[in-house]
């Protein structure tokens, strides 16, 4: 076999084992990473879903919160206006609040006001005049529920027994429209003194949570379901199983594996698993992430599904790239190993050729040199060697002739002769020792290609650990991300409450400030009262001088005068006792007078703390919208560092695929060390055996020298042999 085709044989097998390697390496780190990203991407999906019902689902219950704070101060209404107040305080909550179905609260008998007896069999009360009012949604507005026994309901003994918040697993409630609606009831126990004494309720429709599952389609056809702690479907790919109970409703999408993951969404544990389509049979990845409402301990899952195929699709997409770019690989490399094999096969061909013809005597052929390579060294070595010997035969052409003619002169012929082999000798050996400072340089070439090779492949690591590292940033940016939308809608809720506070010391300033205005009416009347006072103090005093004058006519009239005189004295009384009254009143007007004076005062400076409060919560607000501002902005800057952080990824990518690409290169320039320091060994061994060639003619020519004498016979033979030989 030639050495071209050999060549070419050996490096065309090689390149295709290396390329099936890396193609099948490459592959599986592609699976690996991709699978890995899948993961995260589903996981990070699941818990900000989690995190939004949460979070909408969170402004309920802190409602539910507010009005039992609000009903656990009921001893300062009082008895007589506490349901009243109550019911309109309800009632306007679910004015408020469209997403709400109804709002409910249920005491203990006689707990509210004492006062059951009176209530008996009125609207918001039993038969026994318990205060239970169920506020519901109609067509017309909130109305009254028609009443049920509570006493046995879950949102009712679950807080009463245990004190804590209560979220009931859904159920289907009839509306007064006719329609199914899923909702869920939001129960805080009411407390006087550490006893539960009610409870109050919010329920609510959950149609926003199949709404926030909609929006979480992992790579466009990814889907995702919500279970309650008890197993009730509350969102799910196919609106006709939501209310449903997943042991029921979920048999074809989870098949063997149904008990195992109702036992993970009861238990509240996380977990990946898949399972076959019921539609196509195609396997779908689950992602099951647990979370809890506020501070109800059990727990609602949230399970994200992505199917197989989608999750493959990349992978076949760059199995199938990974073999079109193996094919051109191997196709390139091969036209390249041709041209290689071409160009170091043509020219030991053609030196073959000539030094087939040299070998038939043809000493005027001489082998082109047009390269620089070793074969080009050998080349112009060998024309050296051709000259030489030409040289040589032209001599001893000479010498033939010369001893032809005379036999005096073949010694001194013979030295020169001899000294010329001494010359060929001398390059002979110039030339092995050059061959072998070509080896040592081949062997040394190969040495530092090996240490090129080790520092790609650290190269190659390094690369490998950057690519890690940004993974693993961008993972760590994407929860930033999370943690700041998360605090963005903390701050979305703080305005609302501010925006409440504000509407509430409004209310609370305007309300005093007619109650200063009704207390100064007061304190006028108060100043017309006194001026009636002087004027009844006047009365008395002009009636008692009325009475003295007319007990003076009276003794002067005698006894005609003396029954005057009895109703003059009882007119005198009445003036005296008229004028002690209206001390009293005077005295009485002025405490109140003064009393309203200090009311004034207080009134005045509570208005002026309540327009201080309103500064301080416009403060507190203007705050609010300058911190939710710079959330935003930090959101936004968290999305350019993660989109920054994947062009990263790509660049390093490419960088190790550039690495490896030098990986190899340089591991075939070892491999062609090698074999050119197998073919200077070769040429070495080939001058060995030149240079013990030109020792024995130099042994034979001063043979010659001893014999020249006996061999004239053989000069004339020796002359028609060398004529053979072309030298011109």
């Amino acid at each position: 076999m030639k050495i071209g085709v050999r060549l070419f044989a050996i490096i065309s097998v090689l390149n295709i084992i290396g390329i099936s390697i890396l193609a099948g390496v490459t592959l599986a780190l592609s699976q690996n990473q991709i699978r890995r990203m899948v993961d995260e991407n589903a996981v990070s999906l699941a818990v900000q879903g989690s995190e939004k019902i949460k979070s909408w689902l969170g402004v309920y219950m802190d409602t539910s919160r507010a009005l039992a704070q609000i009903m656990e101060g009921y001893k300062d209404i009082p008895a007589a206006e506490r349901r009243g107040y109550f019911d309109l305080m309800l009632k306007q909550v679910l004015i408020s609040n469209p997403e709400v179905t109804g709002v409910c609260s249920d005491w203990a008998p006689n707990a509210l006001d004492g006062m059951d007896a009176e209530y008996a069999n009125t609207p918001g009360t039993n038969a026994s005049g318990r205060y239970i009012p169920v506020w519901g949604r109609g067509p017309n507005g909130p109305y009254l529920v028609p009443l049920a026994d509570y006493d046995t309901a879950d949102f009712y003994t679950l807080p009463m027994e245990t004190g804590n918040e209560v979220v009931l697993d859904p159920y289907i409630y009839k509306a007064t429209t006719g329609a199914d609606l899923l909702i869920t009831s939001l129960c805080v126990p009411i407390k006087d003194g550490g006893k539960v004494v009610g409870v109050v309720g919010i329920g609510i429709e959950l149609s926003k949570i199949q709404a926030i599952a909609s929006e979480i389609k992992p790579f466009g056809d990814g889907f995702a379901l919500v279970f309650s702690s008890g197993g009730i479907v509350a969102a799910h790919a196919d609106p006709g199983r939501i209310g449903k109970d997943m042991r029921q409703s979920e048999t074809d999408t989870f098949g063997s594996l149904m008990d195992t993951v109702v036992n993970a969404v009861t238990q509240g544990t996380k977990m990946e698993f898949s399972a076959p389509s019921p539609q196509s049979k195609t396997m779908i990845n689950y992602y099951s992430v647990p979370f809890t409402i506020e501070k109800f301990p059990a727990p609602w899952t949230l399970t994200v599904g992505v199917s197989h195929d989608t999750i493959m699709a990349p992978i076949y997409h760059m199995l199938l790239l990974s073999v079109i770019i193996g094919v051109l690989t191997v196709a390139a490399m091969s036209v390249g190993v041709i041209f290689t094999a071409r160009s170091i096969s043509r020219p030991i061909a053609y030196t073959m050729t000539v030094l087939k013809d040299i070998s038939e005597g043809d000493l005027t052929r001489r082998i082109d040199v047009s390269s620089k390579d070793e074969l080009g060294d050998l080349a112009r070595y060998l024309n050296f060697t051709i000259e030489k010997i030409k040289g040589f035969i032209v001599s001893i052409k000479k010498e033939a002739d010369a001893l032809a003619q005379t036999g005096t002169d073949l010694a001194a012929n013979m030295t020169e002769t001899a000294a010329a082999i001494n010359q060929i000798t001398a390059n002979i050996q110039s030339v092995k020792s050059q061959a072998g400072n070509q080896s040592e340089s081949v062997r040394s070439a190969g040495s530092i290609m090996g240490e090129v090779v080790a520092n790609i492949e650290a190269l190659n690591g390094q690369v490998q650990k950057q690519t890690d590292c940004v993974s693993q940033s961008s993972s760590a940016i994407e929860q930033m991300l999370a943690n700041i939308q998360s605090v963005t809608n903390t701050l979305i809720k703080n305005v609302e409450s501010v925006n409440s506070l504000t509407e509430s010391s409004e209310i609370g300033r305007s309300g005093l400030q007619e109650v200063s205005s009704d207390i100064q009416g007061i304190a006028r009347e108060s100043a017309g009262l006194l001026e009636i006072n002087a004027v009844m103090e006047n009365i008395a005093s002009q009636t008692n001088l009325l009475s003295m004058n007319a007990a003076i006519e009276a003794a002067h009239a005698g006894e005609a005068g003396k029954g005057f005189a009895v109703v003059a004295d009882e007119i005198r009384k009445l003036a005296e006792s008229s004028g002690e009254q209206s001390k009293t009143i005077s005295g009485v007007l002025k405490k109140i007078k003064d009393s309203i004076d200090k009311i004034t005062k207080s009134t005045d400076a509570v208005l002026q703390k309540f327009e201080a409060i309103g500064e301080g919560i416009q403060t507190v607000a203007d705050q609010e919208t300058n911190v939710r501002n710079a959330m935003e902005e930090q959101g936004t800057g968290s999305q350019n560092i993660l989109e920054a952080v994947s062009n990263l990824n790509e660049i390093t990518g490419e960088v190790k695929g550039g690495a490896q690409v030098m990986l190899d290169g340089s591991r075939r320039v070892i491999r062609e060390s090698q074999t050119l320091e197998e073919l200077t060994a070769g040429i070495t061994n080939g001058m060995n055996e030149m240079a013990a060639g030109a020792e024995q003619i130099d042994s034979a020519v001063n043979h010659v020298n001893d014999i020249s004498i006996s061999n004239k016979k053989q000069i004339d033979t020796l002359l028609g042999e060398v004529s053979k030989f072309k030298v011109e």
